[in-house]
């Protein structure tokens, strides 16, 4: 079962998001960690799962991964 994330961040990080992200709902974020750290001036989460998450938090800071 997926877990929903419930969390509203402001003047953060990508990676200290995750990071704080994977401690509390236990989740390996490893691979979605940047290797050049971006900064976010806001984000919310409300009920969404990690996936939603990790789009909502790149489209926020204008970031496409590519896989």
């Amino acid at each position: 079962m997926n877990r929903l994330i419930v969390e509203t961040y402001n003047n953060s990080t990508i990676n200290t998001i995750l990071d704080d992200i994977g401690k509390k709902y236990q989740i390996d974020t490893s691979k979605e960690q940047l290797s050049e750290d971006i900064d976010v001036q806001e984000v919310k989460f409300k009920y969404r799962t990690y996936s939603e998450c990790i789009r909502i938090l790149y489209k926020s800071v204008g970031y496409m991964k590519v896989v």
